[in-house]
């Protein structure tokens, strides 16, 4: 293999290839590096991957010798940054074992450390996918945003991890949702191309896709026929996504439907309280902190008080008010208490708007939905306090 590249051009690859990369301590060598393929149509095929997700980058190249190449990940990685006169790859054409391949650069040359592109992962090709449809690239990116929060990062939560995708006969919209079983975010898209579909994709994926597709007007995504794999290609760049194994819950069912009150407030004024309320946030294992929403009827408003955990009691430590309007049932005294980041991260996804909180009785799920915009729900599990009942 010998090929000339663009130093910049390497270098945006390689950060990008770098998501999937193995560390050292991998059972499989191979993956930690990254397979170089220079390709007869001048251009060179980057890839990487994890055995679960696969990254592919393509910039033109130069190329006199096609052939390919599994170079050394985090030695090249390194190498490749803020070069950018043009590069010259010169690997040896048969390889059996480790070896070496040769890179110069005006005033440079290194020889990184190489291994049989044989030995390389490749995708499953017995996977059937189907017809590849064409999307909006910021529209799934808005989407993907408006609920990954939500998504549980304890590894040990499995299919709770990722982002759920489903698509009905008669739907007329594609539901994008997370949950960690404590709150769940729902964005529904719509678009009659979509296929119909019931697969969840790990969320550390899709961060990883995010900012690509959030720049694209366009992109392609093909789904398997047994929604185990999906992939995101445009000129550039390839991603493929192994499914997450397992039964995602019917969310569908904990949408509350009926509520005791309902009122409307605006982003910009509660969304500062739960900032300042922060400096109380407790470090290590303590309990998480707190917030009451105190809803005051004689003078429109909800009292927002940060509450501090002890052994067997709450002290409430902080309190602001913000004005609200009732939207519907009969103005009365109400609390309800929700963990603080739970409100902070679904407020903090909105920026700015009004919103409706719904609520049920204290002890049952709060429904929270931007006004006038009926694609983004959010539900949330209200929290006990402590001395009540």
């Amino acid at each position: 293999m010998r090929c000339v590249v663009a130093g910049g051009a390497l270098e945006q690859a390689s950060r990008f290839l770098a998501a999937a990369t193995s560390g050292a301590r991998s059972t499989l060598p191979i993956l930690s590096h990254i397979l170089l393929d220079a390709r007869e149509d001048n251009t060179l095929r980057m890839a990487s991957t994890n055995l679960t997700l696969w990254l592919e980058w393509t910039i033109f190249a130069e190329v006199e010798e096609p052939g390919q190449i599994a170079v050394a990940g985090k030695e090249w990685r390194s190498l490749v940054v803020g070069l950018t006169s043009n590069v010259e790859l010169d690997a040896p054409s048969e390889l059996e074992m480790a070896g070496r391949m040769t890179v110069k650069f005006d005033g440079g040359e290194y020889k990184l450390p190489v291994l049989p592109a044989e030995e390389f992962p490749v995708p499953p090709e017995e996977v059937k996918m189907r017809e590849p449809i064409q999307i909006i690239g910021h529209k799934l990116a808005e989407a993907l945003k408006k609920v990954m929060f939500a998504a549980s990062s304890d590894l040990t939560m499995g299919i709770f991890t990722g982002i759920h995708f489903r698509k009905e006969a008669g739907d007329d919209f594609l539901d994008i949702v997370a949950t960690d079983t404590h709150r769940l975010a729902l964005f529904r898209l719509e678009d009659e191309n979509f296929p119909n579909m019931n697969l969840t994709l790990p969320t550390s994926a899709l961060k990883i896709l995010l900012p690509l597709i959030d720049k694209n007007a366009t992109i392609s995504w093909q789904i398997s026929e047994d929604n185990t794999l999906v992939e995101f290609n445009d000129s550039e760049w390839r991603v493929l996504i192994t499914a997450l194994a397992g039964t995602y819950a019917n969310y569908r069912r904990v949408i509350p439907k009926q509520f005791l009150h309902q009122i409307k407030f605006k982003v910009e004024e509660i969304l500062p309280a739960l900032r300042r309320m922060t400096i109380f946030r407790p470090t290590g294992r303590r309990q998480p902190l707190r917030v009451i929403l105190r809803l005051v009827p004689e003078s429109s408003a909800v009292e927002i008080v940060a509450v501090d955990i002890e052994m067997g009691s709450y002290e409430e430590v902080g309190k602001e008010t913000v004005g609200v309007e009732w939207v519907s049932g009969s103005p009365q005294p109400y609390n309800i208490a929700f963990q603080h980041p739970y409100l902070m991260e679904f407020l903090s996804t909105l920026k700015a708007g009004e919103i409706t909180a719904n609520f049920q009785e204290p002890n049952q799920a709060a429904l929270w939905q931007p006004v006038n915009d009926e694609r983004w729900l959010y539900v949330v599990m209200p929290m006990h306090l402590p001395g009540t009942d």
